[in-house]
């Protein structure tokens, strides 16, 4: 063996040399591996750990909104990652709410909890506003790092092999393609996680194990930011769309707290988002407390059975209003809300309404009518049968010797007149009796009447009038006025009569828009509002439906007929007017009616009869034409007493062939109206053609085809109804014919 000493000094040198820098470079290398192993793998340690935070952070919608598909999905970009054989995410409670894993079979033994060797793990806290919302773990099996471990061993080998020289050179060149790329990637990832912006990219030095990690690192930011967008577009999407839906939409959960609400909540509720996710449903909707809300709801809903019910909400400032609440279950992962969808029905309630009480209406329209109709046919029949009647009882009265007979037959003509009477209202209720028409001044009318009834009404009865000013005019009969305010208050005294009250009546001048008259069945314009209330006994909704139907009433037996309000109901309507009722018991009860102002002024126009006494006897040939033979012959035996010739004709057609004949024989026509095969005015018609200047008188007991003033256009002298006074009969026929009577 050689000694050192005895070794050249090229050769101590060289060893030397050779020797310090063999061990220089070994030491150098092992030091250098052994800091670049280390280095590499607090990076790599770094790199996983934002790798978990960037995952962690972007799993926080999902936990959160309770959406594990979301995580699910998240988790599966680390198949990007072929190192990473398992990733999981669970709650803040420790239940596991997401997870991924490779297709390699040693991952079984990592999902199951198994510790193994040659695996890095590394988990996060997921923390949001401070609290812990839950935790990620992330299970690397390091073939990155013993794949640069079995790189460094070789590079350090070759390097050893190679020029020591190099050694150097290369430690400072590794230095530069190892850590600073890494040193960057490190930065960069801790800037994508503290700013969220995944448009940050790493910059490549090359294509070594570092600049694939840096590609790889930068697909994945690339990723993870087109999951984010198109995250963040399906949230605005969904967002946007619940804000847009013209229901209120909540989640509750199983207190009933709120957890998501959009805008339609919001502004229904008077409430901005933040102030409703701090509130409990029992907070807003009526009548439910957070007790019930379990036995009212959340007992009472499956998945797939959804419930629809009515409730109340109390918005903000305290006012409630009608919902139709649509509830269904839903589960997101593990978690179960309560899905709600709340619609404002106080207008659909108030259109139901509105279309009960014109249902109603309309049914007492076609009550009314019906009843008119018919009441149009009985008055018709009944005046027939009356008017034999009266003109035999006068006749009787004009003959009769007996002044016994002529007191009880005085009587029978009172009881006959109490019977036309009640015709006249029967067609006053059913608004077929025409009445003369004028501007009136009713404040006047209401003055006179109110002053009446005073001297009638007890003393414990207030009478309160309020009259207001400006009141105009209305087009109305006088005397069918007095009657509805007469028929009314006597009506508000019967219903205090016992314990006194306040009658009050009032005449206000309004002026009806179209929202108004929708349920009054009037035209939109100025109107005159009599008001007549009391505070008596009231009535209840089965009496208010029918207080306008004939021979209705709730007075004892003989205190009245039940047609006063019927015929009030009929004179309102002839008017052009509405009238309608406000009552409930114990409360009193109010009438409204309307009467439209006239569009002119003017003054009440009364018909005055005529004084003037004339003789009703004359010699004239008469042609009397009617169906009935009690009526035809009671008229001529009338006509007879006075002195009249009378032909009798008891059908139309024979009627009308006889004037054929003969026509300069007769001085006068009287004609019933209705007739079978031939009608009153049809004859009329037909007897004017051939002589247009022969006088007709027409009669009826009631007609819906003609009326006086349809009558005397057609050139009929006179419009004569039934039944009649046998006087005032004789004097329209004398009147008709002449002062004058012609001899034979």
């Amino acid at each position: 063996m050689v000694r050192f000493r005895n070794l050249t000094i090229r050769q101590k040198i060289t060893f030397i040399l050779m020797g310090t820098t063999s061990l220089a470079v070994l030491a150098a290398c092992v030091i250098f591996y052994a800091l670049v192993i280390n280095q590499y793998r607090q990076s790599y340690d770094n790199e996983l750990g934002s790798l978990a935070k960037v995952v962690g952070v972007n799993c926080h919608a999902a936990l959160v909104f309770d959406v594990a598909e979301d995580a699910n999905n998240m988790l599966a970009s680390l198949s990007y990652h072929p190192s990473i054989i398992s990733a999981q995410v669970h709650t803040a409670s420790g239940e596991l709410f997401a997870d991924y894993s490779s297709n390699d079979a040693a991952v079984v033994g990592a999902e199951r909890g198994h510790s193994l060797p040659g695996v890095l793990r590394v988990q996060q806290e997921l923390v949001l506003d401070g609290s812990k919302i839950g935790t990620i773990t992330l299970v690397d099996d390091m073939r990155v790092l013993h794949a640069f471990n079995r790189m460094a061993t070789v590079t350090v080998g070759v390097v050893v092999a190679m020029v020591l020289g190099l050694t150097f050179l290369l430690a400072g060149r590794l230095r530069e393609i190892i850590a600073q790329p890494i040193s960057e990637l490190a930065a960069l990832s801790r800037r994508v996680t503290e700013e969220q912006d995944y448009s940050l990219r790493a910059v490549k030095h090359g294509t070594d194990e570092v600049g694939n990690l840096v590609e790889a690192f930068n697909r994945m930011l690339l990723q993870i930011e087109e999951r984010n967008v198109e995250l963040l577009g399906s949230e605005h999407r969904f967002r946007t769309l619940v804000n847009q839906a013209v229901d209120a939409f909540s989640l509750h959960d199983e207190q009933g707290r709120f957890v998501d609400a959009n805008k339609r909540a919001c502004e229904s509720l008077g409430y901005n988002r933040e102030e409703l996710l701090a509130m409990n449903l029992a907070d807003v909707e009526v009548d439910l407390d957070r007790e019930r809300y379990r036995e009212k709801y959340w007992q009472a809903l499956a998945v797939e059975n959804p419930i629809t019910t009515e409730a109340f909400h109390r918005s903000k400032d305290g006012a409630t209003f009608p919902v139709e609440v649509r509830m269904g279950l839903l589960e997101l992962g593990d978690q179960r809300y309560v899905m709600a969808m709340s619609r404002d029905i106080s207008e659909r309630l108030q259109v139901a309404e509105e279309k009960r009480q014109l249902e109603n209406q309309l049914q007492q329209a076609h009550k009314m009518e019906s009843i008119g109709t018919l009441a149009g046919g009985i008055a018709h029949d009944f005046n027939n049968i009356l008017s034999p009647i009266f003109g035999y009882l006068e006749l009787a009265l004009l003959r009769g010797q007996d002044d016994a007979i002529k007191v009880y037959l005085q009587h029978v003509l009172k009881a006959a007149n109490r019977a036309r009477g009640l015709v006249q209202q029967i067609l006053t209720f059913s608004r077929q009796e025409v009445q003369k028409q004028a501007p009136i001044e009713m404040d006047v009318i209401v003055k006179e009447a109110l002053k009446l009834l005073r001297a009638t009404i007890p003393a414990n009865i207030e009478i309160v009038q309020q009259i207001g000013p400006d009141r105009g005019l209305v087009l109305a009969n006088p005397t069918q006025i007095h009657q509805i305010l007469m028929n009314l208050c006597t009506n508000a005294y019967y219903a205090m009569r016992e314990t006194g009250g306040v009658l009050r009546v009032a005449l206000t001048p309004v002026e009806l828009n179209a929202e108004m008259v929708r349920n009054i069945n009037l035209n939109p314009g100025k109107y005159l509002r009599l008001e007549v209330s009391d505070t008596g006994s009231g009535m209840d909704e089965e009496t208010l439906s029918k207080i306008f139907d004939p021979f209705f009433s709730t007075k004892p037996m003989g205190d009245g007929t039940g047609l006063g309000l019927s015929v009030v109901h009929g004179i309102v309507k002839n008017h052009g007017g509405s009238i309608t009722v406000v009552s409930e018991l114990g409360e009193g009860t109010t009438f409204y009616v309307f009467l439209p102002v006239a569009p002119s002024a003017g003054s009440a126009v009364g018909e005055k009869i005529p004084t003037t006494e004339v003789s009703h006897a004359g010699n004239e040939h008469i042609l009397l034409v009617d169906d009935e033979k009690e009526v035809v012959n009671m008229e001529k035996e009338m006509l007879g007493s006075f002195g009249y010739r009378v032909t009798v004709c008891t059908c139309p057609e024979e009627a009308l062939q006889l004037f054929r004949t003969q026509p300069e024989v007769f001085d006068l026509v009287i004609t019933d109206m209705t007739m079978p095969k031939m009608t009153g005015d049809h004859l009329a018609s037909a007897i004017l053609a051939i002589r247009a200047d022969m006088p007709v008188i027409l009669c009826t007991g009631f007609s819906e085809k003609i009326n006086k003033d349809k009558a005397m256009a057609m050139g009929i002298r006179e419009y004569v109804v039934k039944p009649f006074d046998m006087n005032d009969f004789v004097a329209v026929v004398r009147k008709v014919l002449g002062a004058g009577g012609r001899g034979d």
